[in-house]
């Protein structure tokens, strides 16, 4: 049985929103990935990124993900690149299920440029130019780990209950 799904999709794909509905759904824990890097390290992903740099980040992801206690049965949002890097999608579909958001890029663009979302998200630049570009380069960057993702759905109109019924027959259901 399992019991952890793995949230995974493009910065602004929706990996937190999605998640906690239907954990609250699921009637299980939530977890997002950036916040407990926060409370692990102290930090926002945001600033770990601008002080120390993106590679030091993605050391402490890696460490994150794998030394977090999930209480079980559970929900975890991962960050955008999560699954790119340190071998985190391998050890993610050893230890559960993993879904991919597919948000088409100029969504993403305008999601992220909502609500100062690039001060939240340093990689992709000041403004909203910058923004839509580095997008671009990213899903390019990171394509061929999502494509390694075996479950994808349309994160513009995702049916909750469609999703539930899914994770029950992959045997999601509480310990």
């Amino acid at each position: 049985m399992q019991h952890l799904l793995f949230i995974c999709g493009m910065p602004g794909s929706g990996k937190s929103t999605f998640g906690k509905r239907l954990a609250n759904k699921l009637l299980c824990s939530f977890y997002d990935l950036d916040k407990c890097i926060e409370k692990f390290q102290g930090h926002s992903p945001a600033s770990i990124i601008r002080d120390q740099g993106e590679s030091a980040f993605r050391v402490i992801e890696a460490e994150v993900l794998r030394g977090t206690s999930f209480q079980l049965p559970c929900v975890v949002a991962c960050g955008g690149g999560t699954p790119c890097y340190y071998d985190n999608l391998t050890w993610m579909k050893q230890h559960g299920t993993v879904l991919f958001l597919d948000v088409p890029l100029i969504s993403l663009s305008q999601r992220v440029l909502q609500a100062d979302g690039l001060k939240k998200r340093p990689l992709l630049g000041a403004n909203s130019d910058e923004a839509s570009t580095r997008l671009a380069e990213i899903w390019k960057e990171r394509e061929s780990y999502f494509k390694q993702i075996d479950w994808w759905e349309n994160g513009i109109s995702i049916n909750m209950n469609v999703i539930v019924q899914k994770l029950k027959a992959l045997g999601f259901s509480e310990v």
